[in-house]
């Protein structure tokens, strides 16, 4: 029961915080909003109030913002698809950044439960290591591998984790003066790649949780990005990806775990959406932007039949998409 309640209310507050995006910038672009509903389905309430119709529907599994002339042509000059170019994206961009804001949010509650945080800096150097026959030293302050700007110690474990093999160039700060260290990490014996450092713990003040918060927040888009890339080019199996029946699922193990497991897992999500609506896939905010793109380039719009069918495509192709991630979820589930 608590998965399912967990889940229920993870999802309904993630996709309503982006729906409420589109629509605060839609009011924002004096955009005609015909109804901002909460869930899906039949409509067990609603209550118009000026143009717009507020209403709870049966299904909560999320919301929507529909607009005047969002997916059909309207004579109203208040419609979305006569608004210029700039507005368009505005309302569009809007959702995802709100999923972004909310996961950056959570990190400075979080943030907020910690007094002190893990640094990308060197505390000891273990001696015979890949990192103290470099030239390594403690108190330096990890700056780069291969070029790679590290900012937080998430950074730093994520590029290690991604090593294959070969010399790393790790980029550091000392004294003021930059240097650059060049080693081959060795297996440890958990069978991760190490250099032979400990980093250092560094005590939170309002201004670096702040900081930390931000940095968390590009590093989990960082993450969504490449691990796409990741599935794309073959590094990791789409057996290995998860959807629904698997995200509910470590929702209920977070929820049981506590508030703060439950708070991570729910910022990770938040991001995840915001950042992949963001693709340039159709049927998605990303796939929106990137006709308007073409149009600027054009200077004339697409048919909406058109882009349209396109979007529609696009959208069959997400469920196939979901419906092999849930395949997935369902095997690891059983076993099979």
């Amino acid at each position: 029961m608590i998965t399912a309640i967990s889940a229920i209310i993870v999802f309904l507050l993630l996709i309503l915080v982006h729906e409420f995006g589109h629509f605060l910038s839609a009011k924002a672009a004096d955009i005609k909003v015909l109804e901002f509903a909460i869930g899906m389905g039949p409509t067990i309430f609603k209550k118009q109030r000026g143009e717009t119709v507020y209403s709870i529907r049966a299904l909560p599994i999320g919301g929507f913002c529909k607009m005047e002339g969002e997916d059909e042509d309207s004579q109203d000059e208040r419609a979305f698809g006569n608004k210029g170019i700039w507005q368009r994206f505005f309302v569009l961009v809007a959702g995802a950044f709100m999923n972004i804001l909310t996961g950056f949010i959570i990190f400075v509650v979080l943030m907020n439960t910690q007094q002190q945080v893990y640094v990308p800096i060197v505390n000891t150097v273990i001696e015979g290591s890949p990192a103290e026959q470099a030239g390594l030293m403690p108190g330096d302050k990890i700056t780069s591998i291969n070029g790679t700007i590290i900012h937080i110690q998430n950074d730093f474990a994520f590029e290690m984790s991604r090593y294959t093999g070969g010399e790393i160039a790790v980029g550091y700060i000392r004294g003021g003066t930059k240097g650059i260290a060049s080693l081959t990490p060795m297996k440890g014996e958990d069978g991760r790649f190490l250099i032979g450092i400990t980093n250092s713990v560094k005590d939170l003040f309002f201004t670096s949780r702040i900081t930390n918060s931000y940095y968390m927040t590009l590093f989990t888009s960082k993450v969504v990005i490449i691990s796409l890339g990741d599935l794309i080019t073959g590094r990791y199996s789409f057996k290995e990806m998860s959807g629904p029946v698997g995200i509910v699922q470590h929702i209920g193990e977070a929820a049981k775990t506590g508030i703060l497991d439950l708070l991570s897992l729910t910022a990770l999500i938040t991001i995840n959406l915001g950042v992949f609506n963001l693709l340039p896939v159709p049927a998605l905010d990303g796939g929106r932007l990137l006709f308007l793109l073409v149009e600027a380039v054009r200077r004339k719009k697409l048919p909406p039949e058109k882009e349209g069918l396109v979007h529609f495509v696009g959208f069959a192709l997400l469920i196939l998409l979901m419906i092999l991630a849930t395949t997935n979820d369902i095997g690891k589930i059983f076993g099979g």
